[in-house]
């Protein structure tokens, strides 16, 4: 009767049979034939544009690819905080169509004495400005929003009505009762 498969193959493990049975027998054995490392595979020729050429021309080659390689389309083709339902241009442009109002609304600032003296303060704050009226995503635009009221608003302060009594309305109410 056959036994059922374990996974794991029955009998010696392949180059077992000819083992030394002892560590002196091991050493001799290997002293004699040291292990044969595998064959390395054959270099294969260059292929493609590079194939039969000096490494002048190929540093002339790889200079004009270079020089007609389209810039804007390194890295993905967008820039970071480009939405992906736009091209470059077409960011660009929404981002000129809004660049009044993002002004007016920093003049508006400034007139209220909300924006800080630091300039770097002003700059990332009109960048924030900026990202809240041109970007799509949800996330992006509440993470601009919430950015601009930290720094523009206080937060809402909460009321708490504590009444001190004086010593004379305790001495009162006890004698009340």
């Amino acid at each position: 009767m056959a036994t059922p498969r374990t996974g794991n193959p029955r009998g010696r493990p392949k180059g077992a049979k000819n083992k030394p049975k002892t560590v002196e027998a091991f050493v001799v054995q290997t002293l004699t034939a040291p292990p044969v490392s595998p064959p390395r595979k054959p270099k294969l020729k260059a292929r493609g544009p590079w194939a039969g050429k000096t490494p002048e021309e190929r540093r002339a080659l790889s200079a004009k690819l270079n020089a007609g390689r389209d810039l804007t389309k390194i890295g993905g083709g967008r820039k970071a905080g480009v939405p992906l339902n736009r091209t470059i241009q077409q960011h660009a442009q929404v981002v000129a169509d809004q660049k009044p109002e993002i002004e007016r609304i920093m003049k508006k600032m400034a007139d209220q004495g909300i924006l800080p003296d630091d300039p770097r303060a002003v700059e990332a704050l009109e960048a924030a400005v900026t990202v809240l009226r041109t970007v799509e995503t949800a996330k992006d635009r509440l993470a601009a929003a919430r950015l601009v009221l930290d720094f523009t608003k206080s937060k809402p302060t909460t009321k708490i009505e504590a009444t001190i009594k004086s010593a004379e309305d305790l001495l009162d109410e006890m004698g009340d009762d």
